[in-house]
């Protein structure tokens, strides 16, 4: 069964979309992340896709692939921050595996994923 977002870990009002996304940014490959801490031990995630982008269907496919990688790749984030993520134009004919890479590229670029070192340690 996919995982599902209670209602502690959504970001749901407007208030606190644009709280969130005054705070820091990252864009990579048609994906924008905003984020910042909060006061809680556990992250909140929203997900945005203009209706510039597309239609509604492809809106609504749009976040249902970025929700399903952040639920392969959110069990390694560190807890305490709000997370907005914004689907740019480059998004839009993304593939899951391309929408896959860019989750997780701008969650590295954060430094908010734990990073396994590939090399040889001292």
């Amino acid at each position: 069964m996919p995982y599902a977002y209670r209602k502690s870990e959504r970001i749901r009002k407007n208030l606190e979309f644009v709280s969130t996304m005054k705070g820091k940014r990252l864009s990579v490959d048609g994906l924008s992340l905003f984020y910042v801490r909060n006061k809680t031990d556990n992250f909140r995630v929203g997900v945005s896709v203009s209706k510039k982008l597309a239609g509604a269907v492809q809106r609504n496919r749009i976040k249902r692939r970025i929700r399903a990688c952040l639920a392969r790749t959110l069990k390694d984030v560190a807890a305490g921050y709000d997370l907005v993520f914004v689907a740019r134009q480059g998004l839009a004919d993304a593939g899951f595996a391309e929408i896959l890479k860019a989750v997780q590229t701008v969650l590295q670029r954060a430094a908010l994923t734990g990073r396994t070192s590939k090399g040889t340690g001292p």
